[in-house]
């Protein structure tokens, strides 16, 4: 979830103009009418979008639950087009989905949105991001913090930290998913090399 300043638009942007400027390699989102540049992501944060990813499809694959989807999905969530967010992964519900593929930004707020945070966020912009996400319909928002290994996980009417062995449950966006905070992150090197040798 990095960002960079608010940058100058001639005229009032739109989210047809995110979406080509995307098709350009050039990441936007729409806050306050105005575009907000999306910085390129590290390998870390890259490995952990992926290993959560993974862990969501999974479950909801398994459990017919909808779709997850990652890489910066792009949300409309106002109709005046004047705020667009992208999630680093989010899951849409089944009853939520149209039978056919959406091309361009999903029209509303995903059920489940999860932003890493990058070195470059600051808490204000973190924090504005959750509110928009929980504001306009998300029923919860996972907030991953690589430098400590924690995740906080906010809902409209609370939020907490979990970290190392506590287990995360997403009930009940998504019913009986829980999972120890430690297996979101993906395994040092090392000790997937240490898995690999022969006793």
């Amino acid at each position: 979830m990095a960002t960079q300043p608010k940058q100058v638009w001639q005229a009032p942007p739109t989210v047809e103009d995110v979406l080509r400027l995307a098709s350009k390699g050039q990441r936007y989102e729409l806050v306050d009418g105005e575009l907000v540049e999306m910085a390129p992501t590290g390998l870390e944060h890259a490995e952990i979008e992926l290993e959560i990813g993974a862990l969501l499809r999974d479950y909801v694959r398994q459990h017919r639950l909808g779709k997850v989807f990652a890489g910066e999905a792009l949300f409309r969530l106002d109709p005046a087009g004047r705020l667009a967010r992208a999630a680093d992964i989010a899951f849409i519900q089944r009853e939520r989905l149209p039978s056919k593929a959406i091309k361009g930004a999903f029209p509303g707020a995903p059920d489940l949105a999860v932003e890493i945070v990058s070195p470059g966020d600051s808490p204000q912009s973190v924090q504005r991001k959750v509110d928009d996400w929980l504001s306009h319909g998300a029923s919860a928002v996972l907030v991953v913090h690589p430098d400590t290994r924690s995740v906080v996980l906010h809902r409209p009417d609370s939020s907490v930290t979990l970290r190392g062995d506590d287990e995360l449950s997403l009930d009940p966006v998504l019913p009986g998913f829980r999972v120890k905070v430690s297996e979101l992150f993906p395994p040092e090197l090392g000790e997937i090399e240490g898995a690999n040798e022969a006793p």
